[in-house]
């Protein structure tokens, strides 16, 4: 049975000021099947995906995470789930994902979907820790179109603010998830196996 997880912030609010809490259960409104509409509600079928998209689908700073129950799942693209009912049951701890695990899973989720010679250079470089560097990971980006996976390394490698440096490797990284997810029929890896490989691996 697959289990499901809903993100709050660190009060149980979500988007609208819906309030969740152990035991507490919201329903979406009848018919439809739209993600990011009342249609349905989101949930995550996997805490690190909860954790990896975060920073483009909800943004809390101070995030909870929820096991939850849900009832009429109507849609999944890949990186969340819209559900008819859900019932947040316990608090869990979130999984902690490293921005270099981030990078790895954006070189990862990239390499899927993109064949350019030196970027394939690159990224087996820095998978192997030969050069992590920021003037490796410009001195690529000039030479091919795909800059998801450059642009996380460029900001893990810097001694930039906290907030700046984490922000930039959080959106490089779904910036390559999005490209992975559009493709996911067509590989033989799914993001969560991805996501699990960085974070092992790492």
């Amino acid at each position: 049975m697959t289990k499901y997880y809903k993100l709050t912030d660190e009060n149980g609010l979500t988007y609208g000021g819906t309030q969740w809490g152990e035991g507490v259960t919201h329903r979406a409104k009848k018919g439809g099947n739209r993600l990011c509409t009342p249609d349905v509600i989101h949930v995550y079928d996997h805490p690190l995906k909860a954790v990896l998209f975060n920073p483009i689908h909800a943004r809390f700073r101070s995030p909870t995470l929820w096991e939850c129950r849900v009832r009429g799942v109507v849609v999944n693209d890949g990186t969340k789930v819209g559900v008819k009912q859900c019932t947040t049951v316990i608090k869990i701890t979130p999984p902690q994902i490293s921005s270099n695990q981030l990078v790895r899973f954006a070189i990862y989720a990239a390499l899927e979907v993109h064949r350019d010679p030196s970027f394939k250079k690159w990224a087996e470089k820095w998978l192997d820790g030969s050069d992590r560097s920021t003037r490796a990971a410009e001195a690529a980006a000039r030479d091919a179109a795909w800059d998801a996976a450059w642009d996380a390394a460029r900001a893990a490698a810097r001694d930039d603010a906290w907030d700046d440096a984490w922000d930039d490797a959080w959106d490089a990284a779904r910036d390559a998830a999005w490209a992975a997810a559009g493709v996911n029929k067509q590989t033989k890896h799914s993001l969560i196996s991805l996501l699990k490989k960085a974070v092992r691996e790492e």
